[in-house]
């Protein structure tokens, strides 16, 4: 293939995707899994070089090791609990288990979000929705060229909505029990794709999430929650051995459960020796006023190969913070 039609295939597979960027209404987000991404505050669609590729840039898994595995688990939280709420207050957590090799990976993962929100009127009911997601993943890849590959993850999923007025005295005692409200369960299948470039010390690397945009919720009971396309771009610089440097933006604005999103992040990775990583970033809320989050993450070697990954973030929200834990393998 001739220089000409290198960059015309790569071009028309940008192009393809952007115009995918469709404005959305409520979906899971890229930034519900991986501690090594949400350490560096969710700029890793062009890193995305571990396991955790499958969800983050499913072409990411041929700049990896030969195989890899992740198990993490994830919590998050927006508002203050411990009080009548003002304003509306999120809870959630996912785990994620995934297992990455050339050309093939294999995930699982649970998402559960939860919100409330008050009524017109002081003393009134809160009202919430709430989501639960589970899903089996099956990544597969493709080598367009030296340097560009694109790959795609067919999700099996399984999940379910339900929402309504719930009376309690605080918003966590709200949230509490919409975890405990059942709604009615729906099966479907999604996609995700990704492309990755990658050049010597520069990768460039974009993600589409929910291609088929599938919905939980009958709609019986006004709860009916559509998880419509999100799609990211990222570049990611790596100007010396164990160091990363990398930014992330969202192409369109989404709406997930009443959280307008579009993100803008940046961050970095180091590696202190062979045994220690630390990593930083922070991320801008474009679609809320440029409202920022910083996080902050670390893995430890336990021994070759084997490592504990954790992240800490904090957000300009009222009591917005999250954190998580993994464990990662590569070979």
């Amino acid at each position: 293939m001739t220089r000409r039609g290198r960059i015309g295939t790569v071009g028309g597979l940008l192009v393809l995707m952007v115009g995918l960027a469709i404005p959305a209404s409520a979906q899971l987000v890229f930034e519900a899994a991986g501690e090594r991404a949400l350490g560096m505050a969710g700029a890793f669609v062009a890193v995305a070089d571990d396991a955790t590729a499958v969800h983050w840039n499913p072409a990411g898994l041929s700049a990896g090791q030969l195989a890899g595995v992740t198990i993490g688990w994830h919590q998050f939280q927006v508002g203050n609990q411990d009080a009548w709420p003002t304003d509306d207050v999120r809870r959630g957590r996912s785990t994620f288990t995934s297992l990455g090799t050339w050309p093939i990976g294999i995930a699982y993962g649970t998402t559960q979000r939860h919100r409330v929100s008050p009524g017109p009127g002081a003393g009134d009911v809160l009202s919430g929705e709430s989501l639960r997601v589970s899903h089996v993943g099956v990544t597969v890849l493709q080598t367009v060229m030296e340097g560009l590959v694109v790959g795609s993850t067919v999700k099996f999923m399984r999940g379910s909505a339900a929402g309504g007025d719930v009376d309690a005295p605080t918003a966590g005692q709200a949230l509490d029990r919409l975890a405990d409200l059942d709604g009615r369960s729906r099966f479907t299948v999604d996609l995700d794709l990704g492309v990755m470039a990658s050049a010597p010390h520069v990768r460039l690397g974009l993600a589409v999430k929910n291609l088929r945009a599938p919905e939980f919720g009958d709609g019986a009971n006004g709860v009916a929650i559509r998880l419509p396309r999100q799609t990211r771009m990222g570049l990611a610089v790596l100007p010396a051995d164990g160091l990363t440097l990398a930014m992330d933006l969202d192409l369109n604005t989404v709406d997930l459960m009443g959280d307008l999103r579009r993100m803008l992040a940046a961050g970095g990775e180091w590696a202190l020796g062979s045994r220690i990583q630390v990593r930083s970033g922070v991320r801008w809320n474009l679609a809320l006023d440029r409202r920022v989050t910083g996080a902050v993450g670390a893995s430890v070697s336990v021994r070759q190969g084997l490592w504990i990954d954790g992240h800490y973030g904090r957000g300009q929200a009222d009591e917005s913070r999250e954190f998580g834990v993994a464990l990662r393998a590569g070979f």
